[in-house]
């Protein structure tokens, strides 16, 4: 019987031992997820490196953790970054478990301050519309109501003559008066609607982009204790890119030319870049950097009566290009030096400049705002004095006007790149040109403009210009003589261009027969001469040439 009742207890107590370590799995699950927390957090834009087109973010948040594992949401994004250059890191005794990122399309970016400022003005007018049509109602009714009573009171036969009158003459001059407030107020009203459709015109196109989704990093991290901390984090966006502009200033002929490098900053990616750190950087991501592959190169016997259908091939590495130099840009961060009071002068003071394996980078050492869906914000590189010498040119076969040319060497060395220049010559504006950095001459030359104190003159010499016939052939010559006189108080040096006829035909003979000491490039036909002329000093250059031909032929080009 004892033996029975142990038995029946012990096997009471086998399923109680299995509840119990299920309730205290259980618990510890409980207790695990109740240790994951989650907070969401703004981050701020600390750095931009900006390339020539796209940009790197890099942003700081502080945060306070718990013990356990923590979600943050860093929330706010652009949503035109790419989720594979995301990198983050922290600072604090946590670990870093996963980085993801997610987009909110019910959460739309936050709207900039110029967009509230037109939402603003687009209520005021439309207000003032809505008033004005109102007051104008009102003086329609009170127009309507005079002409009534002006008819119930012309049926009043007990009314006198000098009553009558009197009447007349208010509803006359009331009438009136609600006519020019009627007139007055419509062409206010039209003044308020042209200024309502140009800001809602404008916030139409603000909208494009402000009306976005927004994005979402989401950080999962782990600490042993209750700790404050912060996280850095770095993002390529699309959108955002700059340009070079350039003020090219000469003081006079015998000082060297001062260049005034310049960028323009644009970015539409939808959150303001406000009081940060500006890094220009002459990489392109978005052009990629992988080396292209030779394809094997195959001839064949063209057979039309076997119709070949050719399958163009693909190969996934020319769709990663874009990644992995983002990846590749995503890596590289630069380091810089708090930024000391600023004293007078201009930004390009400011600016350090780094040359690394691939591209050159400007650290722009002022902040910067950068206003999203704006004009953009020009940013001061930096001023360079650039050697050079000044002459003349003039090709007088197509312009007369003899024009001052900068010639700038060894302009290489200083990381130009292609753009657009503003020319400032003796402190006026002369005109804008293009500075093609691809060009592999070792000097550039840049046109400050013309010099009307440099007379140039191209005419034909008529005694010696002919047509005649020698045997089955045509022989045609032309003689021209050139004129350059110097009215300026100064000795110039001048260079002058002109050309012969090239023949494309064995039958089509021509001969350059006198070039006044010309330096002559025969496979163009271009004859260049560079001459030093006094003050009030006239030179003269000859050039004739003749062309021979079958007589029984016509010449194209002559």
């Amino acid at each position: 019987m004892k033996n029975r009742s142990c038995g029946i207890i012990l096997n009471l107590l086998i399923p109680m031992k299995k509840s119990i370590l299920f309730l205290t799995a259980l618990l510890s699950s409980i207790v695990l997820f109740a240790q994951e927390n989650s907070i969401t957090a703004t981050p701020t834009i600390k750095q931009v490196t900006v390339f020539l087109s796209r940009a790197q973010i890099e942003t700081y948040t502080p945060i306070s953790i718990e013990a356990g594992k923590t979600v943050i949401h860093l929330q706010n994004q652009t949503t035109f970054l790419d989720p594979q250059s995301i990198q983050v890191s922290g600072k604090g005794d946590f670990i870093i478990l996963s980085v993801e990122h997610e987009t909110d399309y019910l959460k739309k970016t936050e709207k900039p301050a110029k967009i509230q400022t037109l939402s603003d003005s687009i209520d005021h007018y439309s207000m003032l519309i809505d008033f004005n049509e109102q007051i104008n109602d009102v003086l329609v009714k009170e127009e309507q109501m005079i002409l009534m009573n002006q008819s119930i009171k012309g049926q009043n036969a007990n009314l006198t003559a000098k009553e009558l009158s009197e009447m007349a003459d208010f509803f006359r001059e009331r009438l009136e008066e609600i006519r020019e407030e009627i007139i007055d107020n419509k062409i206010l009203i039209r003044k308020y609607q042209t200024k309502l459709n140009s800001f809602n015109n404008q916030l139409a196109e603000y909208n494009q982009t402000a009306n976005q989704p927004s994005s979402t990093i989401l950080v999962t991290v782990s600490a042993k204790a209750a700790l404050s901390g912060s996280l850095t984090t770095t993002y390529i966006t699309r959108n955002a890119g700059w340009y070079p502009l350039y003020d090219i200033r000469a003081k006079d002929t015998k000082s060297p030319v001062q260049l005034a490098y310049k960028a323009q900053v644009i970015q539409n990616t939808g959150y303001d870049w406000k009081n940060v750190k500006i890094v220009l950087s002459t990489s392109n991501p978005a052009v990629g950097g992988n080396k292209p592959e030779l394809s094997n190169w195959y001839l064949d016997i063209y057979d039309p009566s076997v119709a070949k259908v050719r399958t163009p091939r693909y190969r996934n590495e020319d769709y990663n290009y874009e990644k992995k130099s983002s990846e590749s840009a995503a890596s590289s961060a630069w380091n810089s030096k708090d930024v000391q009071a600023p004293q007078a002068g201009t930004v390009a003071e400011y600016t350090s400049e780094v040359e690394t394996t691939l591209s050159v980078e400007f650290a722009i050492g002022l902040p910067y705002t950068v206003l999203s869906g704006g004009k953009g914000q020009q940013v001061d590189i930096k001023n360079i004095d650039l050697p050079a010498d000044y002459q003349y040119a003039v090709v007088p076969k197509l312009e007369l006007s003899a024009f001052l040319l900068a010639r700038i060497t060894k302009w290489d060395t200083y990381n130009i790149l292609s753009g657009n220049a503003n020319i400032y010559f003796e402190g006026t504006f002369v005109g804008k040109t293009f500075i093609d950095a691809s060009n592999t001459m070792d000097t550039l030359s840049i046109s400050l403009g013309r010099d009307p104190r440099i007379v140039v003159e191209r005419n034909l010499i008529t005694d010696y210009t002919s047509k005649k016939m020698i045997g089955t052939n045509r022989k045609e010559e032309y003689g021209y003589e050139i004129v350059i006189r110097n009215t300026k108080k100064e000795a110039i040096t001048i260079v002058i261009e002109d050309q012969y006829p090239i023949s494309q035909n064995s039958s089509l003979e021509v001969e350059l027969i006198e070039s006044s000491g010309a330096v002559v490039d025969a496979t163009k036909g271009k004859l260049t001469w560079k001459l030093d002329i006094a003050s009030a000093e006239t030179k003269k250059l000859i050039l004739k040439y003749s062309v021979k031909y079958p007589k029984d032929k016509k010449v194209q080009g002559l």
